[in-house]
């Protein structure tokens, strides 16, 4: 079974409250875990950036879904390709949002922790291109 990986950036519709981010994170987690899909969704309170990775079959389910959402639109993908390895072995979510629900703090502190990971593989140069556009893209947000 081959495994796939694929970034995109959108904008989040106007309006987006943190009770409908909640049921993101929850819906998502659920969704992703019955396809095998994991990775990282990271939220500004204005723009997404998500990676997720997993097996081709879940990754077409999962990819479909976040297209036909309507919590984001002008989604750009960044990347969208085999990869030999999975790098996440759990989801995460991110946000940089300080009025967030508790939630959301919690989901941040534990992508905390998975930073330093890719910070360290990103200085090894053993991150993909498409890693590295999530590390800077937090490291740009969550100022």
């Amino acid at each position: 079974m081959s495994n796939r990986a694929v970034a995109y950036v959108s904008t989040a519709v106007s309006g987006l409250t943190p009770a409908e981010v909640d049921h993101l994170l929850v819906d998502a987690r659920a969704h992703n875990q019955l396809a095998g899909v994991t990775g990282v969704l990271l939220y500004d309170g204005h723009h997404f950036f998500q990676y997720f990775e997993g097996p081709e079959e879940g990754m077409a389910r999962i990819y479909e879904r976040i297209r036909n959402s309507r919590m984001h639109v002008q989604l750009r993908e960044l990347h969208n390709g085999p990869v030999e390895s999975l790098y996440f072995s759990h989801w995460h979510m991110g946000c940089s949002l300080t009025d967030g629900s508790v939630l959301q703090k919690i989901s941040t502190q534990q992508w905390q922790h998975e930073v330093g990971n890719l910070q360290d593989d990103v200085a090894q140069d053993a991150a993909s291109p498409a890693l590295r556009e999530l590390l800077a893209f937090w490291q740009q947000h969550a100022q």
